[in-house]
């Protein structure tokens, strides 16, 4: 018991010791600490500064980048010149000219001319290209507004139109007046109950001002597609004799336009023909809520005279049969032109 008591006083003894030399090494701390205080609000500032410009520069980085669009590109702009002075120009009667000098002169003009229809078709496809880019854009910009919408509308104009009028109207009826100037009945009764159950919200001034900015930068891009096709329209039975012909100048651009040229035009088999220009199928479209014509499998040909003067019934057949005589008359201007 005697050595018990001893080992039981040697560990008391012991947790002061401990106890002593912990609450020496706090105070020392705290001494160090108070020393230091100033150093320490200076790092602490210089820290808080530096988050500070992170979060401004995170803030800055998080708005995206404007995009390049196209109608700013310089070698569209000097196409659009050219084609106006080439419209704009007259022949000249200066006098009778020489055969060789004749000549020489239409067949300049006819490389000039070859080369404008050329270019026009390759700007035309961009600007198609560029018309899609501008319609999603736009469709997410318009998303919080009326989400259903772009389901209903699946066209770029009728889409952009529609909201020309609707704006950021949250009741549809009154604004039906106006929307019978650009949409069907059937059109405007479907977008009617869309907008009573969206679960859309009004947008901001800042937003709305986007949106209408998207807006006139997709008039503007239909402009200068209406201005290249009706150039190339003008153009095309000189150059695509066959085929106007057979579908009519006003498709054989719209085909040339989707396609990128003659060249590209004649590589196409002819059950890919009749898709050119297919319109695009939703899911709404496929509910019932279809708010326009659709047939499938069917693009620009289903608009030419010889498709549409048939019975509905046999409208399909028509088509196949216009699109493998198109392929070859394609083919033979092509091998012409060349």
């Amino acid at each position: 018991l005697d050595d018990l008591s001893d080992f039981q006083e040697e560990e008391e003894e012991e947790d002061e010791q401990r106890q002593e030399a912990t609450t020496n090494s706090v105070y020392d701390d705290e001494a160090d600490g108070n020393d230091d205080g100033g150093g320490n609000a200076k790092t602490t500032g210089d820290n808080d500064s530096s988050l500070d410009g992170s979060d401004d520069a995170a803030a800055s980085n998080s708005q995206p980048p404007s995009r390049p669009r196209l109608l700013d590109d310089p070698s569209l702009q000097r196409h659009l010149s050219l084609i106006q002075s080439d419209q704009d120009s007259k022949p000249s009667a200066d006098g009778p000219a020489t055969t060789n000098n004749t000549n020489a002169t239409d067949r300049d003009q006819d490389r000039q001319q070859n080369n404008l229809i050329l270019q026009s078709n390759r700007h035309l496809l961009s600007l198609t290209h560029e018309i899609q880019r501008t319609h999603l854009h736009l469709r997410k910009l318009y998303h919080p507004k009326f989400p259903e919408l772009e389901e209903l509308l699946t066209e770029p104009f009728q889409y952009r139109q529609a909201i020309g009028i609707l704006q950021n109207e949250m009741d549809v009826t009154l604004v039906n007046d106006r929307l019978n100037d650009v949409l069907t009945s059937n059109q405007i009764i479907t977008i009617s109950v869309a907008g009573s159950t969206t679960s859309g919200r009004p947008l901001t001034a800042a937003e709305l001002s986007r949106v209408n900015d998207a807006c006139l930068y997709l008039d503007r891009l239909q402009r200068t597609q209406t201005a290249l096709r009706s150039f190339v329209q003008s153009k095309m039975e000189r150059w695509a004799p066959s085929t106007c012909a057979l579908v009519g100048p006003a498709i054989a651009s719209l085909l040339l336009s989707a396609t990128g040229g003659l060249a590209e035009l004649a590589k196409i088999p002819a059950c890919n023909l009749q898709l050119l220009g297919k319109t695009k199928w939703t899911s709404a479209s496929r509910a019932g809520l279809a708010t326009q014509t659709r047939v499938q499998h069917a693009g620009y040909l289903m608009e030419c005279e010889l498709v549409t003067g048939v019975p509905s019934f046999l409208r399909m057949k028509a088509l196949k049969a216009v699109a493998g005589k198109l392929a070859l008359a394609v083919r033979a201007d092509y091998v012409n032109w060349e």
